[in-house]
């Protein structure tokens, strides 16, 4: 699969996340942010019908139960490992069966540095176990002086020619137009 295909599908799950489970992410749930599990958790169950079903796609799944280095150990102050979400073949190895690891980040839009710090240690990680892509998404919830309640940014890298892209991933406009829609959506 190529970039921009993964990017449009992830962009499509994104969408999906964003209107159907607003409630989750706007705040309108509860006084704090959502954990990166619980999104993930959606975004996962969004992407699931975008790619083709040969692919399993896990959130937070260790692969190998291994120790992981330091340097490639991604882990939040509760002790979790990340990815958060990742597009593979469960039980193989390979480029050819990794896809995609993705590392969620709900709030990260005033912490540039960890932001870096997480980026580095997606590509370490995609480096070590052969990922084809990887890509850190920030969400951007509730950030000082945005304009929406959600500002989606992600950084990508191919395993093969390192970071790609980074930026936000809706134009202003287009974010606009989704948040109305998911604010308009009747809740269940």
């Amino acid at each position: 699969m190529q970039l921009s295909d993964l990017q449009s599908r992830v962009r499509i799950a994104l969408t999906t996340t964003i209107v159907n489970e607003w409630s989750l992410l706007s705040g309108a749930g509860g006084t704090s942010r959502p954990s990166e599990r619980a999104v993930a958790f959606h975004l996962g169950w969004y992407l699931r019908p975008m790619v083709e079903e040969s692919w399993d796609i896990d959130c937070e799944y260790n692969r190998s139960g291994m120790y992981l280095e330091e340097s490639v150990r991604l882990v939040d102050d509760e002790g979790r490992r990340i990815p958060d979400l990742i597009v593979h073949h469960r039980g193989k190895l390979g480029p050819e069966h990794n896809l995609l690891l993705l590392e969620l980040a709900t709030d990260r839009a005033d912490l540039d540095r960890e932001a870096t710090g997480d980026f580095g240690r997606a590509r370490a990680l995609q480096a070590r176990f052969g990922y084809q892509f990887a890509a850190v998404l920030d969400l951007r919830l509730g950030a000082r002086g945005a304009e929406q309640a959600v500002a989606p940014h992600w950084q990508w890298s191919a395993l093969d020619g390192g970071p790609v892209d980074a930026g936000d991933v809706y134009e202003k406009d287009v974010l606009a137009e989704i948040v109305e829609r998911a604010g308009e959506r009747p809740r269940r």
